[in-house]
């Protein structure tokens, strides 16, 4: 395994645990609707598409997935309040029954998440906006996507 990877592995191991940890059911969003417990259960949804056991359909082009896949894998800022694929930009109903267990379920889904990775690197499964993805492009994306929402809900500093 190349070490990017096994950075990326390590921020899911370790830092995301401690940073679920300064995350509280009153933390105000920086921008957009989300609540704390609504961003986790949101991550959760990405890692269950990212393995194919949620299907949202593709919305971009074929002839941009190059190009889209580039962005969503590079470890750079997200664009804010981006539109749902589904065209459902309102709040969806809550799964967990409070946030310390939205906390567990993630944890769970980031562990199950890089696990299927391992046992099936040749996996694809679709991005609404990517198009096929890899496992490995996947974990990429994976990266980018909680660091977005947790630079949302101030858990780290935005990017420089």
């Amino acid at each position: 395994m190349n070490k990017e990877i096994e950075s990326v592995e390590y921020f899911f191991h370790n830092e995301v645990p401690d940073l679920l940890q300064n995350l509280a059911a009153e933390t105000k969003p920086v921008w957009g609707l989300m609540t704390p417990q609504h961003m986790l259960e949101h991550l959760i949804v990405t890692f269950k598409m990212s393995i194919g056991r949620i299907k949202i359909p593709v919305v971009s082009a074929e002839e941009d997935f190059p190009r889209l896949k580039a962005y969503l894998m590079k470890d750079s800022p997200m664009r804010r309040s981006v539109p749902s694929p589904t065209g459902k930009n309102e709040l969806q109903p809550l799964r967990s029954a409070n946030l310390d267990e939205a906390k567990t379920k993630l944890v769970k889904e980031t562990e199950s998440f890089l696990s299927y990775m391992k046992a099936n690197p040749d996996a694809v499964a679709d991005h609404p906006f990517g198009g096929p993805m890899t496992a490995n492009e996947w974990i990429y994306f994976h990266r980018k996507h909680f660091k977005h929402h947790f630079i949302q809900f101030g858990l780290i500093p935005d990017y420089e």
